[in-house]
């Protein structure tokens, strides 16, 4: 009788924890704390799915001050992000198996706070709300409660790596082209001047090929010296003519 009742406890405990089972699994991320404003990769392990139903898809919603954040590649499952939502849809990951999702991302510079990550677990059948964050401070843990970060100090600092100026490459220095002349001389204004005095004042015969009016009247000047000559000599020869004769 005493071993009988035994049996039936033992069995009633053991039918307790597995139905209690899902409710006690968490979504714990790994690590559980994080250097305030550091970044690195954090991972959320889903343990099981929806009442015997394989999981298809998660929503994580970010919290406040989560920068950069970028979901890690895995197999079987395509990662997005929209706003502040990472979304990994794929699978199905069986009720009995575990599936580790990872997601790269900057924490706030806020240490010795804890930040949660609500997640959405969506299944074939149903979906288990992992949302829940403590806001009495009485420590109670709540049957589904979202994946806690705690962030602590000091604040991670980013040093920008230094900058190496890049080497001056100076092109070889090459010998000067000369370019040769044109054969149309440069004309100036003063050789022009120059060329214009330089020509006759007096052309004799322009392209129509009569005389020009500066050489007839250097004829005609010199015609009258001579007419005026001789007529001088002519009197003078006149005059010794009739003396002669008296």
């Amino acid at each position: 009788m005493i071993r009988r009742v035994l049996l039936l406890s033992t069995a009633s405990a053991v039918a307790a924890l597995a139905i209690a089972s899902p409710a006690l699994a968490h979504i714990d991320p790994d690590p559980t704390e994080a250097q305030a404003g550091s970044t690195l990769s954090v991972a959320f392990t889903v343990e099981h799915g929806c009442d015997g139903s394989p999981t298809i898809q998660l929503d994580m919603r970010l919290p406040e001050g989560v920068t950069g954040a970028s979901p890690d590649s895995i197999d079987g499952w395509e990662g997005s992000i929209d706003v502040d939502v990472v979304t990994f849809v794929g699978g199905p990951l069986p009720d009995d198996e575990e599936g580790t999702f990872s997601v790269t991302m900057t924490v706030p510079p806020t240490p010795d706070t804890t930040i949660y990550f609500p997640i959405v677990q969506q299944c074939e059948v149903g979906e288990i709300r992992w949302i829940a964050i403590p806001t009495d401070g009485s420590g109670t843990e709540a049957d589904e409660p979202a994946p806690a970060l705690l962030l602590t100090g000091p604040v991670a600092t980013t040093t920008a790596p230094a900058t190496t100026a890049a080497p001056t490459t100076t092109p070889p220095t090459t010998a000067a082209t000369s370019v040769p002349e044109t054969s149309v001389p440069d004309t100036t204004v003063a050789d022009t001047a120059a060329a214009t005095t330089s020509e006759p004042a007096i052309v004799g015969i322009d392209e129509n090929g009569s005389q020009n009016t500066g050489t007839w009247f250097f004829v005609a000047s010199v015609a009258a010296v001579l007419g005026l000559g001789v007529f001088v000599a002519f009197r003078a020869r006149s005059a010794r003519n009739s003396g002669d004769s008296v």
